[in-house]
């Protein structure tokens, strides 16, 4: 703050340095046309207050008026809303159908896949039984002296090749020499 001082002491103005410049002072007015500016200035700004508030209320009306218009509703509307939503209750209703029917059916193909497990382990044990309570020495010595089973000659039995396949589907009787 610099104060700048004239003739006589009582009268001092200050000033403050705004940037790197200094402002003129201008001198004061006369305070008769001081009030009559500064009451011009008033009516000025009431003036303006008075427009702004006009603004603000006719844009509020404005807005008010578009609110109502998008709140109304007109009977297609409200027709084609409401098959929608029926449309939508009801594919949700298929899709929650079919997602039960999914559940369930993956449920009974577990239940299946652990039903053959089971039937297999059975099997495997039952096989594993029924050779072990086999005895091919017993079931070769009856077959040959009880029954009159005779080997083949070396004349009755061929020989052919097999691709390598595990098994062998046989369309024909196997041909003689």
């Amino acid at each position: 703050m610099r104060q700048q001082g004239n003739a006589s002491h009582k009268e001092k103005t200050v000033s403050y340095i705004d940037g790197n410049t200094v402002r003129k002072l201008q001198p004061n007015p006369s305070p008769s046309r001081r009030s009559e500016e500064i009451h011009q200035e008033l009516i000025e700004k009431q003036k303006l207050d008075r427009e702004q508030r006009e603004r603000k209320r006719a844009l509020r009306a404005a807005a008010r008026r578009n609110q109502e218009k998008a709140l109304q509703m007109n009977p297609g509307y409200v027709l084609f809303l409401a098959v929608a939503m029926m449309v939508l209750v009801g594919v949700s209703g298929v899709y929650l159908k079919l997602q039960a029917e999914l559940t369930t059916r993956i449920k009974h193909v577990a239940s299946l896949k652990s039903e053959v497990m089971d039937l297999k382990i059975s099997n495997d044990a039952e096989q594993k039984r029924i050779d072990t309570s086999v005895n091919l020495d017993e079931v070769k010595q009856k077959a040959t002296e009880g029954l009159g089973m005779v080997y083949p000659g070396k004349e009755q039995i061929i020989y052919f090749e097999i691709d390598n396949s595990d098994y062998m589907n046989q369309y024909q009787d196997i041909p003689a020499k």
